[in-house]
């Protein structure tokens, strides 16, 4: 659970929209992994501070840190890619804009990358970890249910992180593994970093659940062998487990409004 994240998407959002309108520069954006459903966005200057992505009437919008690889999770079509500087305290100008076309890519090829909220290389611990959970799981939900059993029981909620968590806050799968604690959204990274590199497409999405007060983060993992998308919330069965309560991997859709999808 992550109030504050919630409270800085809006606020960036709103920015954003007030930002200083500069000339195009193409240098900023790399399109050279689209047919994944990913572009990189340059900072090697280290000027670009944030980056809208835009399709029909939806937007996201990212607070970069470096060199980001960002989805265009919305599906084939146009986009629109504004890049922008920080010019002091909450302000930007534009310094980048760009117009992509993003044709025949397959929705599920997007959901196993690496990108700024689900960072993963084979080098990670957290991935060779996954490796190893699954390396005698005979099809796809095995492999989820490995992962998923591991996270639960071996990850504990970080109540004083999630009290003191920054605004620009993004998870990093190796210091949650490192640490065997997290909030929601380090729950929902971990999972998805780890599903992605055994080749399960794992969404992290955000929103609400019924239950729960607070912004919340959690999964949505593609079972090949049925064809379908189920949510996954292992930061609430791993407090269910740590109360010695039944938990079922697989939850019920009505419970869940999801606002963001990653």
């Amino acid at each position: 659970m992550f109030k504050k994240h919630k409270i800085i998407l809006l606020l960036v959002m709103t920015l954003l929209l007030f930002s200083t309108v500069a000339q195009a520069a193409d240098d900023y954006i790399d399109k050279s992994q689209i047919n994944s459903g990913v572009i990189k966005i340059n900072n090697n200057n280290g000027k670009v501070g944030a980056v809208r992505v835009s399709k029909g009437g939806t937007s996201y919008d990212y607070i970069l840190k470096g060199n980001d690889t960002i989805p265009l999770q919305l599906g084939n079509g146009e986009y629109t890619i504004l890049v922008l500087e920080s010019v002091g305290g909450n302000k930007f100008k534009q310094i980048a804009k760009e117009t992509i076309a993003l044709k025949s890519v397959d929705s599920n090829e997007i959901y196993l990358q690496s990108i700024q909220m689900i960072n993963w290389n084979n080098d990670m611990d957290a991935i060779k970890k996954a490796k190893e959970l699954t390396k005698n799981a005979k099809n796809d939900k095995e492999k989820v249910e490995a992962i998923y059993n591991y996270i639960i029981t071996n990850i504990s909620y970080d109540n004083d992180k999630a009290s003191k968590l920054s605004s620009n806050y993004i998870p990093k799968i190796d210091e949650t593994l490192k640490s065997q604690t997290g909030i929601c959204y380090d729950y929902a990274s971990l999972l998805a970093g780890m599903l992605r590199s055994v080749g399960v497409p794992t969404k992290l999405v955000m929103g609400r659940k019924n239950d729960i007060k607070e912004y919340h983060a959690w999964n949505q993992v593609y079972l090949a062998d049925n064809n379908e998308w189920v949510n996954i919330d292992t930061t609430y069965d791993a407090g269910l487990k740590k109360g010695n309560a039944a938990t079922t991997m697989i939850k019920d859709e009505k419970d869940y409004k999801i606002e963001k999808e990653y």
